[in-house]
């Protein structure tokens, strides 16, 4: 047997007779005609008993046609899956992101990209920078989206954002009705700092002690979107990012300037080790032109020193 003969054969079982494979397939009746005993020699068995001009399948022509017609249909689903490789329509992500990308930022757009590839797979574990980039020096992930510890060798940083600290205040406190908070402001205030950000917690203790300002109480945290929580609780004071900020810009807090300004870097990360996909690509430059387009949102919010920022 041959592809061409299969074809021909196929095409035969398809029409009912030889006169509609030719016209099918655009060759001559004695060219079927030619290819179907060549076929039939090939397998040693007859395909068609021969009445007047027609041709009646054997009962081997009808198995044969039926395991012809499922390669067929195996063919065009390779075809098709082939043709959503091309355009990004198949495949998995993976994707690790520190807790203050996975609260609301990145969902909206893993949500936009999922919605436009319905064959796509991402899996997304939310984990502390540290984590992130020992995936990325082990080449465990597709990338990751944290704050850069230890440059590793190999590890690819793309830049992000510049999140400044913000003071997110609880309703109608006194300090609302300023543009801007210092740490001088802080004195005798209840404070809720975070717990997991060692950079940022010294940036935010080292202003403190400068002006040996003691807050009244304390309260420690893992994740931003809980000191907004407790801010909007009346707890205290909560310094967070910018960007956690946009997410309580309809709620009733105050958000305000913390001057010094103190800012840090969120970058995209990938492993020079692991081959990226088009797909994988194609997802991490949608995530850098949402944080060009965030960037310039959380910017103009805090430089505003508006009761809320504009989301």
């Amino acid at each position: 047997m041959n592809i061409r003969q299969v074809e021909v054969f196929k095409a035969v079982m398809d029409a009912s007779s030889i006169t509609g494979a030719a016209a099918k397939l655009h060759v001559s009746q004695p060219s079927i005609s030619k290819h179907i005993k060549l076929l039939e020699a090939a397998l040693g068995l007859d395909l068609f008993h021969r009445t007047g001009n027609q041709l009646v399948p054997t009962a081997e022509a009808v198995s044969l046609h039926d395991q012809i017609r499922r390669m067929y249909h195996d063919i065009d689903h390779l075809d098709r899956f082939a043709s959503g490789l091309k355009h990004h329509a198949h495949g998995e992500i993976t994707v690790a992101a520190m807790p203050l990308m996975a609260q609301r930022w990145l969902p909206d757009v893993v949500g936009d990209f999922l919605s436009r590839h319905d064959k796509v797979s991402i899996a997304l574990p939310v984990r502390s920078s540290r984590w992130i980039n020992d995936a990325i020096a082990n080449a465990s992930v597709d990338f990751g989206l944290g704050l850069a510890m230890d440059e590793p060798a190999g590890e690819v940083r793309e830049h992000l954002l510049s999140l400044p600290l913000v003071c997110v205040l609880p309703p109608a406190h006194p300090l609302g009705r300023r543009d801007e908070i210092t740490p001088l402001d802080l004195e005798d205030e209840n404070l809720i700092t975070l717990s997991n950000f060692d950079h940022w917690r010294f940036a935010v203790e080292t202003a403190l002690d400068e002006h040996q300002i003691s807050p009244r109480r304390r309260v420690d945290t893992f994740t931003t979107q809980v000191a907004c929580e407790l801010a909007l609780k009346g707890v205290g004071i909560a310094i967070v990012d910018g960007l956690t900020a946009l997410d309580y810009a309809h709620a009733d807090l105050a958000i305000r300037r913390f001057t010094p300004e103190v800012t840090f870097d969120v970058f995209l990360l990938k492993s020079q080790f692991r081959r990226s996909s088009a797909l994988v690509d194609r997802f991490a430059e949608e995530i850098l032109d949402r944080a060009r387009v965030t960037q310039q949102t959380v910017s103009d919010g805090v430089g505003a020193g508006s009761d809320h920022l504009s989301s």
